[in-house]
């Protein structure tokens, strides 16, 4: 189980998410039982404090959800299996505020650049222009209503 926890850390900061965020979904995914942070934080030897903040960040997500129990006052986390949920009301949220910021930071770029006529300004600007058009048409595809109902 150790591989899969690590190997899902891996995917998620491929996704730019933060490795801890990925190990403890996959940790709670593959336990299919709720557990403690500290219980969490043992697993994966880290700090407490560092796994509460990537468990809230995964609430945020909709990927875990907080439960109680009766006799314990700490707070446990449980994944959320709904996948579909997850990357309508999570995932894909977070991805396109990422490619929002990055239209931003595109469009901030050239507004550096414009008037200068340099051979490397040009190629700048070219590079910029790939890179809108690649964010424009990932941006159209996960805002796409159908390809959204198929998820």
């Amino acid at each position: 189980m150790n591989e899969m926890v690590e190997a899902g850390g891996r995917t998620a900061e491929t996704f730019g998410v933060g490795k801890m965020v990925g190990q403890i979904y996959t940790l709670l995914y593959l336990k299919n039982e709720a557990l403690s942070l500290a219980q969490i934080a043992e697993a994966l030897q880290v700090s407490k404090a560092s796994a509460s903040i990537a468990c809230r960040q995964l609430v945020a997500f909709g990927a875990l959800r907080k439960v109680t129990h009766d006799a314990d006052r700490r707070d446990f986390y449980e994944a959320v299996q709904d996948f579909r949920g997850l990357l309508q009301n999570g995932l894909l949220p977070a991805l396109e505020k990422k490619l929002d910021s990055a239209r931003i930071q595109i469009d901030l770029c050239r507004r550096l650049v414009t008037g200068d006529e340099s051979p490397e300004a040009r190629n700048f600007l070219g590079r910029l222009d790939e890179a809108e058009q690649r964010r424009e048409k990932i941006s159209a595809l996960i805002r796409n209503p159908l390809i959204r109902h198929l998820l």
